[in-house]
């Protein structure tokens, strides 16, 4: 299994790629594939990929998913990341653990530093990559409190809330 190399796609990747063998397995979960499918934006490219094997659909586990939303909450993106996302994150992960070389091919900024923060390569599509990973919080406008976590409006003064790259 070691020297295997494994693209998970989004769905923008499975909207942008073309899907020619390779010498890169191309995988991607069925969550992706419904958003392209029932958003009606290229369903039979992308039909015609699985259907030949170009890109394979794969599940990942349930105790992937809980690692992959642990990383994400301490990278303060949970909030961000949709269930799509979270499994694809997962997937990928579970690749990595399995001896691939992983690379998640995204231009979501939240899924790329997520994907950082555990040991995974990333590819843009058409937007450039995150270089670093960062850590978000979420401070009040009227007031500056800061929260690690999400919330809608200021616990004490009522304020707005803003997402902001957490200081050392």
């Amino acid at each position: 299994m070691a020297g295997r190399r494994v693209f998970v796609l989004d769905t923008t990747a499975l909207l942008s790629a073309q899907f020619e063998p390779g010498p890169a397995e191309l995988v991607t979960v069925q969550e992706a594939v419904d958003e392209v499918m029932y958003g009606g934006l290229a369903p039979q490219r992308v039909s015609t990929a699985l259907s030949t094997q170009a890109v394979k659909l794969k599940k990942p586990s349930p105790q992937a998913i809980k690692q992959v939303e642990e990383a994400a909450r301490k990278t303060g993106d949970l909030p961000k990341l949709s269930k799509t996302d979270l499994a694809l994150l997962a997937l990928a992960y579970e690749e990595r653990v399995g001896g691939a070389e992983v690379v998640v091919v995204t231009d979501d900024y939240s899924l790329q530093n997520t994907a950082l923060r555990l040991g995974l390569g990333i590819w843009g599509v058409g937007r450039e990559t995150v270089r670093e990973i960062r850590e978000w919080v979420y401070r009040c406008l009227v007031c500056g409190k800061v929260y690690t976590r999400p919330v809608n409006r200021c616990r004490d003064c009522g304020g707005e809330v803003e997402r902001i790259v957490k200081r050392p």
